[in-house]
């Protein structure tokens, strides 16, 4: 960003007690190349500098280096000369000329509402939201390119006064229990707002700033960061969602010759919030006009790194532009108020206060770390680790002759930082120990709640309940889908993918402040492959960038054709028929293992949909029952494969005649499911006596 000051020109003192003759023209004053940047980016004529000189009027000012000058406006232009009037330094167009934004009048009940809310302010657990704005007001922010010629600065100032704050008063998406600070990036680098109440008479502050802010100096990052990091830092209660939000025009001043350095310190100090706040945090980033923006872009990809939802608008001048941004911003911000929000009470939900550490550090292993916390079985351990696996049929805790996975496991080691978040779980690194202290065996994951609330001290296992009985239903529900695949006609079943939910289980563990521990544990998938197919939200995925996209499948005689996408989607059409249309297994996310065969979709953290109301709570908060299978219906688009799966398949002769027949009310699928699922069952308790 670009300095709107000049340094080391010459001319007069400007001690003279008796002022220097004004200019007949501006042709009479030396144009300095400072000047000719000026007038060219903010599309400031020659004949407009004359008419300033000719016809405005004329006030003495100082520059920000202490230089005495002259200032000549006429019509929404200012020509700035030095003191003798021999050097033309810089011109720029008034504040908010040609147009104007109105202030909503403010009544007396406003304002006892915003005495009365600022009074409750001091209660930290009271507030819904904090959003935090850095503002750059550096001298570039004068340039007239922005849409319908305005100035960058007032570009700014009116989307965050009509679009930020005016809309979402409008829609009730802000009230008086979200609060608003703003940050100056440039200029003084100083707090213009701090910790005010949603409400319109901060909108008209934000006219105020429209009108009388003038942008000058540096653009330096740092500083703005870290005052941003102390606003967002005051509010400590974990009921309050967060919000960062950078509208620049370019490239840091900091460090100047040196933009690595600054790109990384400020996405040290990016980091350091980040990972305090995890999904708490939404960063979005405006990148207005052409600039390079590079640091921004890293910084929002830094905070994505630690959970944070992110948010880009690639360089833009036009109005409509930040208004959609702003927009997006908005839902963010309401889809983490949601989330923290108890559908049962209405009540706001409170976040653990947990450190992240970055998703690209998973991959490494350091056995001596003090990150880890091992509790053993071992004789010198008290830990007295157990497994545990949840039976949904007999609605009870089961345990198995195997503590741990690996035959020479002792105990496990669990991680100080998770790296992952869900909607209602976090996610930490587990590994194995031998004797020894070494990792080994498969990498895990352990899952626990996000939420103060679903502690139960006198129940560790209770908020893995719900998640371990969700889970072996889908895969009820999997088993029988796959065989559905794998029946149908002219299908080789040696490419066919299938669907598996990976098996899970609880360890319980005392912890060293002798309380009882309790982790859900399943296998490490690769981060790096990890998709989602749909949500729970109507979400359905349309891009083809998974390992073997490409890969389709037709029947014999051309009867049907689908590719691997198809059938994700196809698999949660299936559990709605298959189940009497009852339910809906979606939200399915994991990775495609191409490297099996035939190729697997491994599948995590499944939601389900229930359509009776009087029991949509049996599968938890991601379950929003008639809504949500509704909102899965109007994204998703019927396949080949959706028709196919819903018809019941009979393999006949050798001669491969098929026959079908429908599934009525979803029994065929009920009693299959139940007598595979018993013989699997069989296998597996003949599997463990044989290995032990």
């Amino acid at each position: 960003m670009e300095v709107d000051s000049i340094d080391g020109l010459g001319g007069g003192t400007g001690t003279d007690a008796t002022q220097p003759p004004i200019p007949s023209s501006a042709n009479d004053i030396l144009a300095t190349i400072h000047l000719k940047e000026r007038c060219f980016e903010r599309n400031i004529s020659s004949f407009q500098l004359d008419a300033a000189i000719k016809f405005g009027t004329r006030t003495e000012g100082e520059i920000r280096n202490g230089m005495r000058c002259w200032k000549f406006n006429y019509e929404g232009i200012t020509y700035v000369t030095n003191y003798d009037m021999n050097y033309g330094l810089t011109a720029y167009p008034d504040l908010c000329w040609g147009f104007d934004l109105e202030k909503v009048p403010i009544t007396q009940e406003m304002k006892d509402a915003h005495i009365e809310a600022t009074r409750l302010s001091d209660d930290l657990h009271s507030w819904d939201s904090h959003t935090v704005v850095v503002v750059d007001q550096s001298g570039s922010m004068r340039n007239t390119d922005a849409s319908k010629s305005i100035t960058r600065s007032d570009l700014v100032w009116l989307s965050l006064a009509v679009d930020c704050i005016g809309k979402r008063l409008r829609t009730g998406e802000a009230t008086s229990k979200d609060f608003f600070s703003l940050v100056e990036l440039g200029g003084d680098q100083k707090y213009l707002l701090r910790y005010q109440p949603m409400d319109w008479i901060l909108y008209n502050s934000i006219i105020d700033f429209l009108r009388s802010h003038q942008p000058c100096g540096e653009g330096n990052y740092l500083p703005a960061i870290d005052k941003a990091q102390s606003l967002l830092s005051y509010n400590r209660s974990g009921k309050c969602a967060l919000q960062l939000i950078f509208l620049s025009d370019g490239a840091p001043s900091d460090f100047k010759g040196n933009q690595d350095m600054c790109k990384y310190e400020a996405c040290n100090r990016i980091a350091a919030l980040a990972c305090r706040f995890g999904s708490r945090l939404t960063v979005g980033g405006f990148a207005v006009g052409k600039g390079q923006f590079s640091t921004l872009e890293e910084m929002v990809k830094t905070a994505e790194e630690y959970n944070c939802q992110g948010f880009l608008m690639k360089a833009s001048l036009r109005v409509e532009d930040l208004s959609s941004g702003f927009c997006q911003m908005s839902t963010l911000i309401t889809d983490t108020k949601t989330t923290m929000t108890d559908f049962k009470t209405n009540s706001r939900r409170t976040f653990r206060d947990l450190i992240r550490e970055p998703k690209s550090a998973i991959r490494v292993y350091i056995e001596d770390e003090a990150l880890w916390k091992v509790y053993t079985n071992l004789p010198s351990s008290s830990a007295n680790v157990v497994r545990t696996f949840f039976d949904k049929d007999k609605y009870r805790w089961t345990y198995r002759e195997r503590t741990f996975e690996s035959y020479s496991a002792v105990g496990i080691a669990v991680r100080d930082y998770i790296f992952g978040e869900g909607k209602e779980r976090a996610v930490r690194r587990v590994r194995e120990v031998n004797s020894r202290g070494q990792f080994i065996g498969t990498p895990l994951v352990g899952k626990e709640t996000l939420f103060q609330e679903d502690l139960d001290p006198q129940d560790v296992r209770a908020f893995h309940k719900n998640f371990c009985k969700l889970q072996q239903l889908a895969q009820k529900y999997a088993v029988y889908f796959n065989r559905k695949l794998r029946s149908l006609p002219g299908i080789d079943r040696s490419k066919m993918p299938t669907i598996q939910f990976l098996d899970c289980w609880v360890m319980l563990f005392d912890k060293d402040d002798n309380e009882r521990g309790a982790i859900l544990v399943e296998k490490m998938l690769d981060h790096e492959k990890y998709m989602k197919w749909n949500t729970n939200g109507g979400y359905v995925r349309t891009e083809t960038t998974c390992p073997g996209a490409a890969m389709s499948f037709s029947g014999q005689n051309g009867d049907y054709h689908f590719s691997l996408e198809d059938i994700p989607q196809a698999f949660s059409h299936f559990t709605y028929n298959a189940s009497g249309r009852r339910f809906l297994v979606c939200d399915l996310q994991g990775v495609l293992d191409m490297k099996k065969s035939p190729p697997v979709f491994e599948l995590t953290d499944p939601a389900i949909h229930y359509s009776e109301q009087t029991r949509r709570t049996d599968f938890g908060r991601t379950d929003k029952g008639e809504n949500g299978i509704e909102q899965f219906f109007k994204t998703h688009t019927c396949s080949d494969l959706c028709r196919m799966v819903c018809r019941q398949w009979i393999n006949g002769a050798e001669d491969d005649v098929i026959q079908y027949e429908s599934i009525r009310g979803g029994q065929v699928v009920e009693e299959a499911v139940e007598k595979e699922t018993l013989e699997e069952e069989k296998k597996s308790v003949k599997r463990v006596k044989f290995a032990l």
